[in-house]
């Protein structure tokens, strides 16, 4: 089975994900119940592992329990939905049908609500949001409440969405209330609401999942580090390398640029090419080109130098392109 790998003071690293094979024929797999085949299922999809996802599905497909058969339908709509094909999961959904178990259907509606989501019918999504929270089935009903928060939040209505997020905090599944911390957290950051964010920032940072735990650390360095307080910015750097020695690809090398951004503008010089060199292997193209540019202007070798400015001047933002460009000329003319 996955498991997460090395995390700095208990921030998760990242998961090594099974071969789909390995999950065919791993009988660890029969001590799962619903629930936890459908939390497994979504926590393979969150990580970009769908074709594990859909391993367990028909794993779990083949069981002699009618209700881990019922999981397995559901995961294939999890998987259906991950695959961008929304109404080949409704088709899914439908063949379940009617259920007096709670557990299934709670999730049949939470999982009907995501496709119409996904398909824009936005009062279907709601209405199905809303009866699976009503269910308060723990996680499922808390999930719902998140995707009904997104749901308000792309109609820009952040007061709703925030109140939907905080009700999915309760729902007693220490998984899902983080998940749902980190995003009242966003919310409160983005309308400015600072020191609440704050305490949303460090209760999300329980989660076991890097994509929850890990963007709320970095989230909360970056709320730490204004202000000019010494002890929140102290507590900001430590943050910032607590995640960037879990290694994990989408988090570590923006925490290297953070902390060689906050060297530089400190004046110190110390591991700061090390530590730009991380953040050019991150997968967001926006940090990998301020790492480069930054690289590019600290470097002493010209060519090396250059190198660099050369790439954040192809793949930055109009700003950095336009700073890489103008230290290059600088570069060359002072040669």
């Amino acid at each position: 089975m996955s498991g997460g790998q090395g995390g700095g003071d208990g921030l998760p690293g990242p998961l090594r994900l099974p071969d789909p094979g390995e999950l065919l024929d791993d009988e660890s797999l029969d001590q799962l119940d619903f629930a936890g085949v459908l939390a497994l299922a979504r926590a393979f999809v969150d990580v970009d592992g769908v074709q594990q996802a859909a391993a367990l599905g028909a794993r779990v497909a083949t069981s002699d329990s009618a209700k881990l058969r019922t999981a397995g339908v559901l995961v294939t709509a999890l998987v259906q939905i991950a695959g961008k094909k929304p109404k080949d999961a409704l088709k899914s959904i439908q063949s379940v049908g009617e259920s007096p178990d709670p557990d299934i259907a709670a999730e049949v509606l939470l999982m009907r609500g995501i496709a119409m989501h996904a398909r824009r019918k936005w009062a279907d999504a709601d209405a199905n949001y809303q009866l699976a929270m009503m269910l308060r089935n723990g996680a499922t009903s808390g999930l719902a409440a998140i995707h009904l928060g997104f749901l308000r939040a792309g109609f820009g209505e952040e007061e709703q969405a925030a109140q939907n997020f905080a009700a999915a905090t309760t729902c007693g599944d220490p998984v899902v209330s983080a998940y749902a911390q980190l995003e009242l957290a966003l919310t409160l950051d983005r309308n400015g609401r600072r020191d609440a964010a704050i305490d949303r920032y460090r209760a999300a940072l329980r989660s076991p999942h890097a994509n929850v735990a890990l963007h709320a650390a970095l989230n909360l360095a970056a709320l730490l580090s204004e202000g000019g307080d010494p002890e929140a910015a102290e507590e900001s750097r430590d943050l910032l390398e607590r995640v960037r020695a879990t290694g994990h690809p989408g988090y570590a090398p923006k925490a290297a640029l953070n902390l060689a951004v906050g060297r530089l503008e400190a004046g110190r010089t110390d591991g700061v090419v090390e530590l730009l060199t991380v953040g050019t292997g991150s997968p967001d193209p926006a940090v990998a080109a301020l790492a480069h540019f930054h690289l590019g202007s600290c470097l002493a070798d010209p060519v090396q130098a250059d190198r660099h400015l050369a790439i954040a001047e192809k793949t930055g933002s109009r700003e950095i392109k336009r700073a890489a460009s103008q230290a290059r000329k600088l570069r060359r003319a002072a040669r």
